[in-house]
């Protein structure tokens, strides 16, 4: 059996290591186009502040380990420019040496990611413009900052990405200003949530302004719909969007947002092609079908069952799907969400009971802090549809515990009942999580 990789970086290397871990024998070729193995993507922010850090500390997995202990024949700088699905074979560009070559395949999976949204702009071309997405540009724009240190940087979003960068850029003694083209920010959060975002970058004397829209770039100086804005470095993160042309070149059947269309099972429309990772569609448990929600542990999750249902065609198992659960870090805010959002919800025209609870992270004990919950609920069951969370101190891990809850499709009624430990150091005697499914038991 022969199996040849699209993309080694998430859903790509999990798929080559399940395929020789439950076939030793099979033959796996990873066609890796950049110069760089599967890697972190999301500490690619954090990388920024460390100038002795090289980018390569967010490797996964090293080169030698990969081809030596996994036996995968994992290739760099090589570019498939085209996929025969007939003749079931790929033609590929060696990037460093100019040959050109065919490589056949039993099974092929197609992984290549996603890409950032680039801005057309006049004079977004230029070496002070960066985008957030791949580990060479965190190359290009740690070397630039610390090189000539900028005494101004716009940042253009305001998603996730961006609101990392600037913690990072603050607590180097830069004060960036961020500029939203949406009329609000995280617009998957409700506005109890986006709020306390806002609050947060203000006083940390951040200018953060909705509603505007990019005309151009002429030097240092961007002109937009709210003004001129200086800058010596302009990081760009408006999205992404699944990197795709590749596969439907080929005849690929494209769904969700563009993304790959997959079955449960990973399978795309061409014979012996399955997809996963930023590329392809993500099932989402809540709603009974596709959607695009692209995270890390999903890519890896994905291809982990790519690689079974390669291994194993007779009995092929689901991706289980996710439950929309993301988090992030802003300042010494945590702000996390899982499940529907209030946005899908009023789409689905569910019947929704909403809860905002605010309490403190932890009992009598120094270094804790406060936080915010938001339960959406449904009337009537109490069924938890969606939660949503921002503040200090430990806020991830309370998160986990509702995701872990919808997962099971509990009530707050049975939230309400959880044994959940408590020791000051580490939690009031009523746990937020406890206080706010109490409070939701009596609106429901």
């Amino acid at each position: 059996m022969k199996c040849v990789i699209i993309g080694g970086i998430a859903a790509g290397l999990s798929a080559a290591s399940q395929i020789k871990r439950q076939s030793p024998e099979a033959e796996v070729i990873v066609l890796e186009k950049s110069g760089d193995v599967s890697y972190a993507a999301c500490g690619m922010p954090y990388n920024l502040f460390f100038k002795e850090k090289p980018v390569e500390k967010l490797y996964a997995i090293p080169l030698d380990t990969i081809r030596s202990e996994r036996g995968v024949d994992y290739r760099l700088y090589q570019e498939v420019t085209r996929i025969d699905a007939d003749g079931k074979r790929v033609d590929v560009t060696d990037l460093k040496s100019g040959k050109i070559y065919s490589e056949p395949y039993d099974f092929l999976v197609y992984a290549t990611g996603n890409t950032a949204i680039r801005l057309d702009y006049p004079g977004f071309d230029g070496s002070d413009v960066f985008y957030f997405r791949t580990l060479e540009d965190t190359r290009r724009a740690k070397e630039f900052l610390y090189r000539n240190p900028p005494a101004k940087v716009l940042l253009i979003g305001a998603g996730y990405t961006n609101l990392e960068v600037a913690d990072v850029l603050t607590n180097m003694k830069l004060t960036p200003v961020i500029i939203e083209k949406a009329p609000v920010i995280l617009p998957a959060f409700c506005e109890e949530v986006r709020n306390k975002v806002m609050e947060k970058a203000r006083a940390k004397g951040i200018e953060l302004l909705t509603g505007v829209d990019v005309e151009e770039k002429v030097g240092r100086q961007v002109k937009t719909s709210a003004g001129t804005f200086e800058a010596d470095m302009v990081v760009v993160a408006a999205g992404a969007r699944p990197n795709t042309a590749l596969f439907a070149a080929a005849g690929g059947e494209l769904g969700v947002a563009g993304a790959v269309k997959v079955d449960r099972y990973l399978r795309t429309n061409l014979d012996g092609v399955f997809s996963g990772g930023d590329c392809a569609e993500h099932y989402v448990r809540q709603l009974g079908l596709n959607s695009y929600f692209p995270l890390g542990p999903t890519a890896n999750k994905q291809g982990r069952v790519i690689g079974n249902n390669i291994c194993n065609p007779g009995r092929m198992m689901q991706f289980w799907g996710i439950d929309q659960t993301a988090v992030f870090k802003f300042f010494d805010y945590t702000i996390a969400t899982t499940g529907l959002s209030e946005r899908q919800l009023q789409t689905l025209n569910k019947d929704v009971v909403k809860v905002v609870v605010d309490g403190p992270t932890r009992g009598e004990f120094p270094g804790g802090g406060t936080i915010r919950i938001v339960l959406l609920c449904e009337k009537g069951s109490g069924l938890l549809l969606g939660c949503q969370m921002v503040g200090e101190d430990v806020v991830a891990k309370r998160l986990d515990v509702l995701a872990t809850a919808i997962y099971k499709n509990m009530t707050v009624f049975e939230i309400a009942e959880l044994d959940l430990s408590y020791s000051p150091p580490y939690a009031p005697v009523w746990d937020p999580i406890l206080v706010a499914a109490n409070v939701a038991v009596k609106k429901v």
